[in-house]
């Protein structure tokens, strides 16, 4: 066999094993909301809590390990929530704040599962508002979240997995960045996260929260 045959099937080869190896899994982030007033780039270090079913503790940790990997990676100190907060207590505005100040976070990340949807009925572009109990704070909305993901049914065929996420700054308690996202057919939980994870450090980054 001729050198440039074998080269082109080394090249082949090359590009089946890339193709096959790359996750058609794929995150956008479909809306979003700022509060103009905040001043950005103060954040150094964040908490990142996931708001999942309480009888599915493993995939509240992998949730969050992953996300905190994420913003690692963009050069953010992360802390999964798993690590100090008990999973089986309920969590109120108290606790909340004695560790925002032990750990000394800048930003709490909550995000909550909306849909596991076949339909794809969300649709890139549209308007976004801020969401309803944020306005009452983070421990608003993470009480409503919890109630809601503990009583919310799943829907077994996974195409499209809809997330809202809030970002709340811990000196002043207030909401300063909300938005849903779309991971696109994930086979798995891991694929959701990493992909997730990368587009929200990515994005936070460009609009400039991190110094």
């Amino acid at each position: 066999m001729h050198k440039s045959s074998l080269a082109l099937l080394l090249i082949l080869s090359i590009l089946i094993t890339s193709l096959i190896s790359c996750s058609s899994t794929k995150t956008d982030i479909i809306g979003e909301w700022q509060d103009d007033a905040y001043e950005k780039g103060n954040i150094k270090k964040v908490l990142v809590l996931g708001i999942v079913n309480k009888e599915k503790p493993l995939l509240r940790r992998s949730f969050e390990d992953g996300m905190a990997s994420a913003f690692q990676d963009g050069g953010i100190t992360a802390t999964p929530s798993m690590d100090h907060m008990p999973y089986e207590v309920a969590i109120d505005s108290t606790t909340f704040e004695k560790y925002f100040k032990e750990l000394e976070i800048d930003a709490v990340v909550i995000s909550r599962l909306v849909a596991v949807d076949a339909n794809r009925d969300y649709k890139a572009g549209y308007l976004y508002t801020i969401p309803y109990n944020s306005y009452y704070g983070f421990y608003g909305y993470y009480n409503a979240g919890i109630a809601y993901a503990n009583s919310a049914g799943y829907l077994s065929q996974e195409v499209v997995v809809v997330l809202e996420t809030n970002i709340y700054e811990t000196t002043n308690k207030k909401l300063i960045w909300s938005g849903v996202s779309e991971t696109v057919e994930p086979d798995k939980a891991s694929d959701v996260i990493n992909s997730f994870g990368s587009e929200l450090v990515s994005r936070l980054k460009t609009e400039g929260y991190f110094k």
